[in-house]
């Protein structure tokens, strides 16, 4: 397939998912993403150089820096219909995965803060809705801006499904837990040390002392079972009585704890959740790295976000859309590699070392070389196997 006909097969797809953008906005998307994937790139510079056709780059150059400003380019229309491809088939466990990260910083600028909130599905992070702001702006609300993305992907979920969010120490907290419980969603949320809980004998603690240490030749089975504990309480408010301050613990937020030696020392477990504690919880807890490997794929080890030049909060809105629909894209090239075992082509049979999203791209590589088909797909394709629940 030539790289015009990817072109074309990349403005249709975008089409179908966008059919309310006007026809300019549309052809425009449609080239950004494709020179995006040809380019394996982000910044306008090597993307607009790569997008196929016979206009100068000036010209290409010209038309994406319009498309990024373009206010036409409505952001939120974009994420419903992305969530409507998302909403098509799911059933049982749905696990949402919750994390920030910051582009474009400096030593001059601090760039900018964008939050992310993307859905699990067979071991990738697919972003789903997501927020931006300057990283030195005053009034940075975390608190407004998570509760509006959690219901906004509410609003899309079919009846029936189990959601599960997910979310590091450095988000997880009780506002957050109580805005998962507010919306029937179960929670995992990793804590810091220091967080105060209340033990169902009404001591008071820090998290991070119930962690057990076990003595030499103490089965772990044993051990394991010291770290989970239930009906605790979390997230105490301070008043002030009298002359001195005190902790509400009868307005605390009911809560399971999880507090466990981890693979290192100086990272054990420490969760908190809605559902009975047990060890089972840090292995249900450990896909929410695969959200930190979106960040890298976006960054680094894919579309090297981290070298564009974008400052302006709304601007980087809409380029965090064109990579969410090229990532769509290399998705489904390695959908394409996974089924039809054509793995062994593009790494070692005795050692799997490529992520699903290289091996896309390293199959994008020979397919544009040896004019190979190269379908433009932008859902979410099936895979073997389904998520279990959550009990």
């Amino acid at each position: 397939m030539s790289r015009q006909a990817t072109l074309q097969e990349c403005c249709q797809a975008v089409s179908e998912l966008v059919p309310d953008l006007p026809a300019p906005e549309r052809t425009a998307l449609g080239s950004l993403v494709c020179g995006v994937v040809h380019a394996e790139s982000a910044p306008l510079s090597r993307a607009r150089a790569a997008t196929p056709g016979e206009a100068q780059d000036r010209s290409k150059q010209r038309r994406a820096q319009r498309l990024v400003a373009n206010e036409r380019l409505a952001l939120a229309r974009a994420q419903r219909r992305l969530l409507a491809r998302v909403r098509r088939g799911r059933r049982g466990r749905v696990d949402l995965l919750l994390d920030a990260t910051t582009t474009g910083a400096t030593a001059h600028q601090a760039g900018t803060v964008t939050l992310v909130l993307a859905l699990r599905w067979h071991g990738r992070a697919v972003p789903l809705v997501w927020q931006r702001w300057a990283a030195d702006a005053p009034g940075q609300h975390w608190d407004r801006a998570i509760p509006r993305l959690c219901a906004v992907v509410a609003e899309s979920l079919p009846e029936g499904v189990t959601v599960v969010l997910l979310a590091d120490r450095g988000l997880g907290n009780v506002a957050l837990a109580r805005t998962a419980r507010d919306l029937g969603w179960h929670y995992l949320f990793g804590v810091q040390r220091r967080t105060r809980v209340r033990l169902p004998d009404g001591a008071v603690r820090e998290i991070g002392g119930l962690v057990p240490r076990p003595t030499r030749g103490q089965p772990r089975h044993r051990w394991e079972r010291q770290g989970g504990i239930n009906a605790a309480a979390i997230g105490a408010a301070r008043t002030k009585r009298g002359p001195t301050w005190g902790s509400d613990w009868d307005a605390a937020l009911p809560t399971n704890v999880i507090a466990l030696p981890g693979p290192r020392p100086d990272a054990p477990w420490l969760l908190i959740t809605d559902v009975p504690a047990a060890p089972a919880r840090c292995r249900a807890y450990r896909p929410r790295t695969q959200e930190e490997a979106l960040f890298r794929d976006l960054n680094s080890f894919g579309w090297q976000w981290q070298d564009s030049r974008l400052r302006r909060p709304d601007r980087v809105d809409r380029r965090l859309l064109v990579l969410a629909l090229a990532t769509r894209w290399i998705d489904a090239l390695a959908h394409h590699v996974l089924r039809h075992h054509l793995r062994p082509l593009l790494e070692d049979r005795s050692r799997r070392c490529y992520s699903s999203f290289q091996l896309g791209l390293r199959w994008l590589r020979p397919c544009l070389a040896l004019d190979l088909p190269l379908p433009c797909t932008l859902k979410l394709l099936p895979r073997s196997g389904a998520a279990g629940k959550l009990s």
